[in-house]
């Protein structure tokens, strides 16, 4: 029994040094969606409203926001079923490379008048655009616009979602 307590102390002590290193922020991957409507079209919205822990850290204070203007333009401005695929693929890709260490977080996608714009916000514009680089040469020329502006306090995210009546949480 002695030879085992100190190997569980030690065990313990590891846990807790670990979980002192810790305060990692944490991201919740639950999505809200709403649809309104805007000069007779529909505008679809999704996003992610449990990223309080993000805009407390200070540590992504620039926002990215990615426009595809769509290449076939149809009546009611949703992309066609093939487009919406295609847009799917960069957007999966996108986030398993930019949110697999939290460089960068995707906060909102919406659909409106034949665009589709993704808002991320970010730790470092000049890493994002590193990744991104690399991760769209491996799609044929794409139809996106790319902006960015500083957004320490997430106006641009928070303003949204008081549009739809959320907050952060």
């Amino acid at each position: 029994m002695k030879n085992i307590l100190p190997l569980i102390l030690i065990l313990n002590f590891g846990s807790l040094f670990s979980q002192s290193k810790g305060n990692k922020l944490e991201l919740n991957d639950t999505w809200f969606g709403g649809e309104s409507e805007s000069n007779g079209k529909p505008v679809i919205i999704r996003g992610r409203e449990n990223l309080k822990n993000f805009i407390d850290s200070k540590e992504y204070n620039e926002h990215i926001e990615f426009v595809w203007k769509m290449e076939t333009e149809t009546e009611n401005g949703i992309p066609t079923p093939e487009e919406n695929i295609f847009m799917g693929k960069m957007e999966d890709a996108l986030i398993n490379d930019l949110e697999s260490d939290l460089q960068s977080v995707l906060t909102i996608v919406y659909t409106n008048d034949n665009i589709r714009s993704w808002i991320f916000y970010t730790k470092s514009v000049p890493e994002f655009l590193k990744r991104i680089n690399k991760i769209l040469s491996e799609f044929e020329k794409l139809p996106i616009e790319i902006t960015n502006d500083k957004d320490v306090n997430w106006e641009l995210y928070t303003g949204i979602l008081k549009g739809y009546n959320l907050e952060p949480k």
